[in-house]
């Protein structure tokens, strides 16, 4: 008799393979969105980082030509130049005063004989400094002296502003010409610098941005008692300066359009990085207006 013997075979059905292939896919695909996530989240503290880092990196700078500021209501050319401009953007003032600024060549330039110690002239550490808003312009062209002007956030009705259409930086100039009103103010209005003073002296104009994509830069002045969007008095000089810098990333400039267009006017976006700083000017810019004060 026939024994019949019955093979055993192994296997899974289509029902089991699309199941198991279903899981996979599952997993996969959780395990992808956490893994974005997580790449999103370090990409944002790392640019978060970057811009403090250089939100810090303007407000030292700003904190050490404040520092060394002179300024005498006696003297004209050591009067404080200052300008408030509201836009719907957020605040992009101007300010300028005569402070301290290091001229003396750099010990690595002295070494390769970049710089002529001996035969080179001794330059004054005294400079007319000024902060003001301007369009991001790339380094060639400021080189051959295309400075960027201020902005001023006008625009035509009904038009989106020009700061959200054109990322903006915080300009740095440094002048030897004190007179604020034969220089500084000459660029403001007609974005032209004289070759040479009244005296007939060369004038050194350098410009240098300090920080880009900034969107809010506000100026106050205080007297010990009250609050100035700008400084006026020709009698007085300020207690202290309070700065404050919002800067937001390219990329969210271009996302936060319209929402920034919504916004009243001097209104920052929700999204920007702010920081500021107050800073006490020294007993020796402020000396005489706290004595006349003390006599009055």
């Amino acid at each position: 008799m026939r024994k019949l013997i019955k093979k055993c075979e192994s296997g899974i059905t289509l029902v089991e393979m699309l199941t198991a292939v279903s899981v996979v896919i599952i997993l996969g695909g959780s395990s992808y969105a956490v893994f974005n996530t997580a790449i999103k989240s370090y990409h944002l503290t790392q640019s978060k980082l970057i811009q403090t880092q250089r939100t810090r990196v303007a407000l030292n700078k700003i904190n050490t030509d404040l520092s060394q500021i002179q300024a005498d209501t006696s003297d004209e050319l050591l009067t404080i130049f200052s300008e408030d401009i509201p836009t719907e953007s957020g605040e992009m003032d101007i300010v300028s005063f005569v402070t301290l600024v290091k001229t003396d060549p750099d010990p690595f330039l002295i070494d390769i004989g970049a710089v002529d110690t001996l035969t080179a002239q001794p330059f004054s550490d005294v400079r007319r400094v000024a902060y003001y808003i301007g369009q991001q312009t790339p380094i060639e062209e400021r080189q051959v002296g295309n400075i960027p002007p201020p902005y001023t956030g006008t625009q035509q009705p009904g038009q989106v502003p020009t700061g959200q259409e054109v990322p903006l930086s915080l300009y740095r100039i440094v002048t030897t010409a004190l007179d604020p009103e034969f220089v500084v103010a000459a660029f403001m209005n007609s974005e032209a610098v004289p070759p040479v003073d009244e005296n007939g002296t060369p004038i050194d104009f350098k410009v240098d941005p300090i920080i880009d994509g900034i969107v809010n830069f506000d100026v106050k002045y205080f007297d010990g008692e009250s609050q100035y969007e700008t400084w006026t008095q020709t009698d007085a000089v300020p207690i202290a300066i309070s700065i404050l810098i919002s800067v937001i990333d390219e990329e969210k400039r271009q996302s936060t359009t319209a929402q920034t267009f919504a916004q009243p006017e001097g209104g920052i976006p929700p999204d920007a990085l702010t920081q500021s700083t107050m800073i006490y000017l020294p007993p020796s810019a402020n000396s005489e207006s706290s004595a006349q004060a003390a006599v009055e």
